[in-house]
């Protein structure tokens, strides 16, 4: 179980199944949940039936299936301190946000551990109540280029101007005029996102998902699904799960192309 800085809670349950049974059924955390994914050990897609806080999935032939969704039920924030309550089905593990401090604990967990500056508890069957606190993330300035100096030219004599020489300066004039209209249309269309704009606008987003925007930003604003994969060594899966929040807040666009997903920044 992952905790995000925005409250989001993000489940990951893996079962290890009998490929003879046509069907489990397994309890969820939340009665709420969303961007559910259900697949098998190939990462088949696996169909499945949500009732109350029970799950049933279809797993013949499967042998092992893993289960992921999301849900913003379980935390709530109040006076500047976040507070999870759940109700452990089974034993877990539950990451808290980076730089997280953990202030209250109605119990003690079976273990607590830190790892890369975040907290990690190994919480057993139970009612939980955890109550932590986020550090407020500096923004990061924006360099301001320092801007390089123009040499004054050189005045030169101007001729008297003729009627014919007049014609062709008006001339110049309109073509110089349709050239930096027709620059500032195709810089408009061209123009991306800044990417630390996008950051100071979202202080909640974990380390990784700054990483897969800077790696869009820096492919010139789109790339596909499968680079996404390739480049950072994440399951389908996990990439899916990713692009999807990234495109719940307003910083990406999915779009599908043929076969493929293809994600884009918002400018």
């Amino acid at each position: 179980m992952i905790v995000y800085r925005d409250g989001l809670i993000h489940v990951v349950q893996t079962l290890t199944v009998n490929e003879t049974f046509p069907d489990i059924t397994l309890k969820l955390m939340a009665s709420k949940i969303e961007n559910v994914i259900v697949v098998d050990e190939n990462e088949a897609i696996l169909d499945y039936e949500i009732e109350d806080l029970s799950m049933t999935v279809l797993t013949l032939g499967a042998e092992k299936v893993i289960v992921e969704y999301d849900t913003i039920t379980l935390t709530q924030m109040e006076a500047g301190v976040w507070t999870l309550t759940l109700d452990a089905p089974y034993n877990l593990t539950a990451y808290f946000p980076e730089g997280a401090t953990i202030i209250y604990l109605d119990k003690v967990p079976a273990s607590i551990s830190v790892e890369e500056n975040r907290t990690i508890l190994q919480l057993f069957p139970e009612r939980w109540e955890i109550s932590y606190l986020l550090p407020i993330k500096p923004l990061t300035p924006t360099p301001t280029p320092t801007p390089t100096p123009t040499p004054t030219p050189t005045p030169t004599p101007t001729p008297t101007p003729t009627p014919t020489s007049m014609l062709r300066l008006e001339h110049l004039i309109l073509i110089v005029i349709a050239a930096v209209l027709i620059g500032v249309f195709f810089l408009k269309r061209r123009k991306k996102p800044e990417i630390e704009d996008i950051f100071e606008r979202h202080l909640e987003l974990s380390s990784d998902e700054r990483e897969v925007i800077r790696f869009i930003y820096q492919k010139g604003g789109k790339v596909w699904e499968g680079e996404v994969r390739e480049r950072f060594d994440l399951p389908k899966t996990s990439v899916w799960r990713l692009a999807r929040r990234l495109e719940d807040k307003g910083i990406v666009v999915i779009k599908k192309v043929g076969l493929q997903n293809q994600l884009e920044l918002k400018t």
